[in-house]
C-alpha cells in the first residue's frame, strides 16, 4: 500500500471547543509548531539579540517585549474559530517566506538592523501561515500583522515631528499674541529661549498611540471603515496633542516668567499629558464603538488537521540553505578585515583653535578631526574609518551635530567635482551658524547618498569583497558654501 504523506484527522464537535486543544489530532500540529518556532529562533538569533537590546535600551520601544506575547494571546482569543476551521499547510506562504529570508540575508550582509528586524518579524507569521494554511490564517490575520509592531522603527520620524511641533506651536503662540522669534527649532520669547528637542518630538506618543489605536480598533470595532478611521485618528491625534503640549509649556513660561516650565515639571507635565491623550483617544473609540467585544461565533462544523511532511521538509531545507548563506557571508566579512588610519594628518593646520562643533559618530576604528592648511581656520574636517566588523559606516546613530547644542535651520544643495551634496545649515543656542556636508568613501568610490553607499557595501559582501569605508564631514563657519567647495576640492585631490 502506498503511504500518503498527508494524514487527515477529524475533530468531533463537542460542547466545549476548548477541548480540541487536548485532542490527539492536534498533537502533530503542536510538535510542528514547536519545531518551526525553534528553527525561527535559531535562524534569526542575530536579529532577536539586537532587537531585544533596542527594546531594553530605548524607552521608545519598550513595548516590543509585549507585542509577540500579546499577538499569541489574540490568537488564543480566536481559538474556537480556529478549532472549527480546516488546518491545511500551504506552500503559498513562500511568497512571504522567501522575500523575508532574502531581506534577512541582505540585512546581515550590510549590517542593516532594520532589515534584520523586519525580516525576523515577517518570517514568524509567514511560517505560521505555512503551518496553518490560508483559510486558518485569515482567522488570525490581525494578530499576525500585529507582530510587526515588534520592529523598532519610528525614530526616523523624529526630525519631521520636531518640525511639525515647532511650526504648530509657533502658529498657536502667534494667535495668542505672544511675541517670539524662531531660528530653526529654537523659539525665543521675552522670558527665555526654548529648543524643540528630540524629547519634545512626541515620537513616543505617536508610536504608543498607533499601537493602542490599532489594538482597540481590532477588539472593539467591527466595520473596516470604522477601524481604518480610528487608526487614522490614532496617528493624527498625538501629533496635534504634542503641538498643544509644546505650546502649553511655552505659554506657562510666558505667564510665570519661566518658573514652572523646566526641570521636573516638564517631565511630569509630559507624563500626565500622555495619559490624558490616551484617555481622550479611547473616549473617541468608545464613541465610535458599535458593540462590546465578544469572541467570534463558532461555526458548527468539524475541524480537520492536515499534516504535510513535504511542507515541513521543504521549509527546513529552505531555512538550512539561507543559514549556510549567512555563515558564508560572515566568513567573507571576517576575512576582509582592514583598517586605514591617518589620511590627512599632514594637511592639518595646528595653529587653529578647536571648535565647539563636533559630530556624534559611534564606534569608528579610527578618526581624525582638524582644520585644513591655508583655509583660514574656517573649515573643520572630520573623517572616520569603519571596518564594519563591530561598527557601521552608514548608521542612524551617527549625527552631524549634537541636537542638544545645535538646531537645523534649513537645507540647500551644491554640486562640486561631480558630487551633488546636501548642505545642512545649523544654528547654535548662542546664534553661531555652520554649514555642513557629508559623503562616504567605499573602495575609492564616493557617495553622497547613504542609501547608495549601503547598497554598494551589500553588493561587495555578497560578491566576496570588503565593506569597510570612510565617513567624511565638513563644516564651515557661517553659511560659507564657497569655503566648503574649496576644502572639498583639496580633500578629493588626496583621495
Amino acid at each position: 500500500m502506498k503511504k500518503d504523506s498527508n494524514v487527515d484527522a477529524s475533530l468531533p464537535s463537542t460542547a466545549n471547543r476548548d477541548e480540541g486543544f487536548k485532542n490527539k489530532a492536534f498533537m502533530p500540529l503542536v510538535w510542528q509548531s514547536g519545531l518551526m518556532f525553534i528553527l525561527w529562533g535559531i535562524f534569526c538569533w542575530q536579529g532577536l539579540v539586537t532587537v531585544v537590546d533596542i527594546w531594553w535600551g530605548n524607552e521608545i520601544f519598550n513595548h516590543g517585549f509585549f507585542i509577540v506575547p500579546g499577538a499569541f494571546y489574540l490568537i488564543y482569543l480566536q481559538r474556537k474559530r480556529l478549532l472549527a476551521t480546516p488546518i491545511k499547510p500551504s506552500l503559498l506562504s513562500l511568497v512571504f517566506v522567501i522575500p523575508s529570508l532574502l531581506l534577512y540575508v541582505i540585512g546581515i550582509a550590510g549590517d542593516i538592523r532594520l532589515f534584520m528586524h523586519l525580516a525576523t518579524f515577517t518570517l514568524l507569521p509567514s511560517l505560521i501561515w505555512m503551518l496553518l494554511g490560508t483559510q486558518a490564517t485569515r482567522v488570525i490575520l490581525f494578530p499576525l500583522c500585529f507582530m510587526l509592531f515588534s520592529v523598532p522603527v519610528g525614530e526616523q520620524l523624529i526630525p519631521y515631528l520636531q518640525e511639525i511641533a515647532a511650526d504648530g506651536s509657533v502658529a498657536l503662540l502667534k494667535l495668542t499674541g505672544i511675541p517670539l522669534y524662531r531660528s530653526g527649532l529654537y523659539i525665543e520669547i521675552p522670558q527665555g529661549r526654548f529648543l524643540v528637542a528630540e524629547a519634545c518630538s512626541g515620537v513616543s506618543f505617536f508610536i504608543a498611540s498607533f499601537v493602542i489605536g490599532s489594538l482597540y480598533a481590532y477588539l472593539n470595532l467591527q466595520s473596516i471603515k470604522r477601524r481604518a478611521a480610528f487608526v487614522l485618528i490614532s496617528l493624527i491625534f498625538p501629533i496635534l496633542a504634542n503641538i498643544v503640549r509644546v505650546y502649553g509649556i511655552i505659554l506657562i513660561a510666558y505667564w510665570t516668567d519661566m518658573e514652572y516650565a523646566a526641570g521636573a515639571d516638564h517631565l511630569i507635565y509630559g507624563w500626565f499629558f500622555f495619559a490624558f491623550v490616551i484617555v481622550c483617544l479611547l473616549g473617541i473609540g468608545e464613541f465610535m464603538r458599535q458593540s462590546p467585544y465578544e469572541p467570534s461565533k463558532v461555526v458548527q462544523q468539524n475541524a480537520t488537521v492536515s499534516v504535510s511532511m513535504p511542507v515541513i521538509t521543504s521549509s527546513i531545507a529552505i531555512l538550512a540553505v539561507f543559514f549556510a548563506w549567512i555563515v558564508n557571508i560572515s566568513n567573507i566579512s571576517n576575512s576582509h578585515f582592514a583598517t586605514r588610519l591617518s589620511v590627512l594628518s599632514y594637511e592639518w593646520d595646528n595653529n587653529c583653535q578647536r571648535t565647539d562643533w563636533q559630530p556624534i559618530v559611534v564606534d569608528p576604528d579610527s578618526e581624525e578631526f582638524g582644520f585644513l592648511k591655508y583655509r583660514a581656520c574656517n573649515v573643520k574636517v572630520y573623517n572616520a574609518w569603519f571596518s564594519e566588523q563591530h561598527n557601521e559606516l552608514v548608521s542612524d546613530l551617527h549625527r552631524l551635530f549634537d541636537p542638544e547644542r545645535f538646531s537645523l535651520s534649513h537645507t540647500t544643495s551644491i554640486t562640486t567635482n561631480g558630487l551633488n551634496l546636501s548642505v545642512y545649515h545649523i544654528v547654535s543656542s548662542s546664534g553661531d551658524k555652520l554649514s555642513i556636508i557629508r559623503f562616504y568613501e567605499v573602495d575609492n568610490a564616493l557617495f553622497t547618498s547613504a542609501v547608495k553607499a549601503k547598497i554598494y557595501q551589500v553588493k561587495n559582501v555578497l560578491f566576496g569583497s570588503s565593506r569597510g569605508g570612510r565617513l567624511w564631514i565638513l563644516a564651515a563657519d557661517g553659511h560659507d558654501v564657497s569655503a566648503i567647495n574649496d576644502s572639498l576640492s583639496a580633500i578629493l585631490s588626496h583621495l
